[in-house]
């Protein structure tokens, strides 16, 4: 199956309470609370965005479209994000679209920076339609419902 990744939609009280644990503890209260279909909180594309293979080309190649003054999709590589960064990743996502990454591909730069599934042929449709409109949508409804963001991979 591979590495897959999850975004849950979470209050800044709850990142505030991870942060605080070990990452295994951090790992299982996900899985118990937002990972398991039949779990309190999934709600698939409201607290959960699942993505599977194509995340990580996808990350990279948002990062690499970064045009804010600070960087601010570097958080991308963190583990919870706060809301005041959600928002301001959510903006900056608005920016890109699939000709960004497009024109930011470098598969050699992917390989070099050890990107998960960095070998394989890019599918543009898949990374458009599935994975860059899930970090979209995923930020998007944390932003508007002023939540922050846990990344989870599985």
């Amino acid at each position: 199956m591979g590495i897959v990744c999850e975004l849950y939609r979470l209050p800044d009280s709850e990142i505030e309470e991870l942060k605080k644990l070990n990452i295994d503890e951090a790992e299982v209260y996900l899985d118990e609370k937002f990972a398991w279909v039949d779990s309190d909180y999934h709600k698939q594309n409201d607290t959960v965005f699942s993505m599977d293979k194509g995340w990580d080309i996808t990350r990279f190649l948002i990062q690499e479209c970064d045009h804010s003054p600070g960087k601010i999709l570097a958080k991308l590589n963190e583990r919870f994000i706060k809301s005041i960064d959600v928002k301001l990743i959510n903006k900056e996502l608005e920016t890109i679209g699939i000709e960004h990454l497009k024109n930011a591909y470098n598969q050699e730069k992917l390989i070099e920076n050890y990107v998960y599934h960095a070998k394989y042929k890019i599918h543009w449709d898949y990374i458009d339609n599935w994975h860059l409109k899930l970090y979209k949508s995923g930020f998007k409804k944390a932003s508007e419902s002023n939540c922050g963001i846990a990344i989870n991979y599985n």
